[in-house]
């Protein structure tokens, strides 16, 4: 009798465990879907440890890989199940580490071992870049299992969000108040050149000065800001931690957030770190990018004005007006994000 009862829960806990993981082979469309996929890759490997090497990854390492928290056994913080995750370069992986790899993780180049180790080996290729930007992250693509990118319709979408958003509602708007007449209000920073920024800008600049601080179209030094300057040379590539670009960035009431290219789904730090700064972007980017911002009236998109001129003016007006620049700050305050945002989260 007790052996037949154990039986019967063994088989049903079976057949749960099979419905929910074939729950898992289908991918999310919203935001409830994805917190119920967390929360059953939890349930389904909260015992197991899986192992993942990092390979092909050096800018990648420099960066975010930085930023992961570990637990005292060694495995991630943070993560729906028990995750083992190194560094590492593929020729210093022993044939024995690779049986023991559940997957390898290759970032933005292909370099993978000419065969999988085993079976259930899952090989993963990562880009946040859009193809025109980098046509070989998406070289051999037949050879990876999943592909995790920028873009929505990838198998595991991801953003260039790096901190908790949460932090963003605490920080205080720019005040413009600390302007004075003849102040520059608006600052950008890049470093490649595009079509878009070449002929785009200097007709900005026309109406409006725009300190320019990167490779396109510099007109202002970092030590314009002593404590900016500071930050800067106390790296060896002042976009490595990000903390000089972003004390800029945080000394003027708007930033151009304009992107390299137009996908969907692609924004970068250009557009995030103005949210997260307390200054307000303005957009160029993304076409959908306004089904994702944290509220409709949270940037300036270039696209809605006619010409250059009546954006300009649009800026100057904000600038002597505290009150209609703070409605642009708003969605600080009453904390309602747009599903879309928290997915990019």
């Amino acid at each position: 009798m007790v052996e037949t009862m154990v039986e019967t829960m063994v088989k049903t806990n079976l057949t749960i465990n099979l419905t929910l993981i074939n729950e898992l082979k289908i991918k999310p469309t919203s935001l409830m879907e994805w917190k119920r996929r967390h929360y059953l890759t939890n349930y389904l490997n909260k015992n197991k440890k899986v192992k993942i090497y990092l390979i092909s990854a050096k800018q990648y390492g420099r960066t975010d890989v930085k930023h992961l928290k570990y637990n005292h056994d060694g495995t991630l913080m943070n993560c729906d199940m028990p995750c083992i995750w190194n560094m590492t370069d593929l020729d210093n992986l022993t044939p024995e580490d690779l049986k023991t790899a559940d997957g390898l993780f290759c970032v933005d180049r292909l370099k993978l071992p000419n065969v999988k180790s085993w079976d259930g080996q899952k090989f993963i290729r990562f880009t946040n870049e859009p193809p025109s930007n980098c046509p070989w992250c998406y070289e051999m693509m037949e050879r990876f299992d999943f592909l995790s990118s920028y873009s929505e319709d990838s198998n595991v979408p991801t953003s260039y969000i790096r901190e908790d958003p949460i932090d963003w509602l605490e920080r205080q708007p720019f005040n413009i108040e600390n302007l004075s007449d003849n102040s520059t209000f608006v600052s950008f920073i890049a470093s490649h050149w595009t079509d878009f920024r070449k002929d785009w800008i200097p007709k900005l600049q026309a109406h409006i000065p725009v300190a320019s601080f990167g490779n396109v179209y510099k007109n202002t030094d970092w030590n314009v800001h002593s404590e900016c300057s500071a930050l800067e040379n106390i790296t060896s590539y002042h976009f490595e931690d990000f903390k000089a670009k972003n004390c800029i960035i945080a000394k003027y009431p708007f930033y151009l957030s304009i992107e390299n290219s137009q996908y969907d789904d692609y924004s970068t730090e250009k557009l995030w770190d103005a949210f997260k700064l307390g200054v307000v972007p303005i957009i160029w980017g993304a076409p959908n990018s306004r089904s994702y911002i944290p509220h409709p009236k949270s940037a300036i998109f270039i696209e809605d004005y006619p010409n250059v001129e009546d954006l300009a003016n649009h800026l100057k007006y904000l600038v002597k007006n505290k009150t209609a620049y703070l409605e642009y700050h708003q969605w600080r305050f009453t904390k309602a994000w747009s599903e879309r945002f928290e997915r990019k989260v």
